[in-house]
């Protein structure tokens, strides 16, 4: 059932991320700045998610790119993207920037209201762009360190600071606290509704990193660690050179 499994990964998340945290917080970065005291777990968990993608994401995500008309992508981006300005919008609170939460709530407002409930994004044409944040950003900003990496299972790469930040963003989203018949479904349609368009939009590049590589698992680490480490300094990535390979 979607309650029970999405249940069971915030429960997972919550339990690796304390463990590996406290384990490793003693422990210093090697020399080339890569944390991953854990990497012997980490390289079976690697292979557990790409085999996944292998049987499922990949063929459902080639599907999906297939079948789904351009414009029925452009309202599920938007929509997706609509529903992660909560989140925008108390990150940038908790990370004293007034100014962005301002814009991100002009935003929200503008689409909910003009925009088909956010179907579609005048606020854009107006020039009030998206400003993606979360609260491994915010925790960043509060001096919390990045700590070790390590790759779960299904959810894929992160960090100590990112897997609790990961855990703060589920207390910021609407879809967390939709009640009613279809509540329990809601929070997991988004999130495998993201991750598959996420899957499809990167298809060359996840294809490279993951099947093409030498080493699929240290490309994938260091893709990763590059992404979240520009997204804290503020800093932007190009994301065909570097895709965040398990972004949601």
């Amino acid at each position: 059932m979607p309650r029970e499994w999405g249940q069971t990964l915030i429960r997972l998340t919550a339990a690796l991320v304390l463990a590996f945290g406290m384990a490793g917080c003693a422990t210093q970065q090697s020399a080339n700045g890569i944390y991953d005291p854990y990497e012997s777990f980490n390289r079976s968990m690697h292979e557990f998610n790409k085999g996944v993608d292998t049987a499922v994401l990949r063929p459902v995500s080639k599907a999906y790119d297939f079948a789904m008309p351009d414009l029925f992508r452009f309202l599920i981006n938007n929509g997706l993207n609509h529903l992660a300005l909560p989140v925008d919008f108390a990150n940038h609170l908790l990370s004293a920037d007034i100014e962005e939460a301002g814009e991100t709530l002009a935003r929200f407002g503008l689409n909910t209201v003009m925009g088909a409930g956010g179907l579609l994004d005048p606020a854009s044409d107006l020039g009030i762009a998206r400003k993606p944040s979360d609260f491994g950003k915010t925790l960043a900003y509060w001096g919390v360190g990045e700590g070790p990496y390590f790759e779960l299972p299904l959810l894929g790469p992160t960090t100590t600071r990112d897997g609790f930040g990961r855990l703060g963003d589920m207390a910021f989203s609407p879809t967390t606290y939709i009640s009613g018949p279809v509540g329990p479904y809601v929070g997991p349609g988004v999130l495998t509704t993201r991750i598959v368009e996420t899957r499809a939009s990167n298809s060359d590049a996840i294809d490279s990193v993951l099947y093409e590589s030498g080493d699929s698992y240290a490309t994938a680490r260091s893709v990763y660690l590059q992404m979240r480490r520009a997204a804290v300094n503020g800093g932007q990535a190009d994301a065909e050179e570097a895709p965040d390979i398990f972004a949601e």
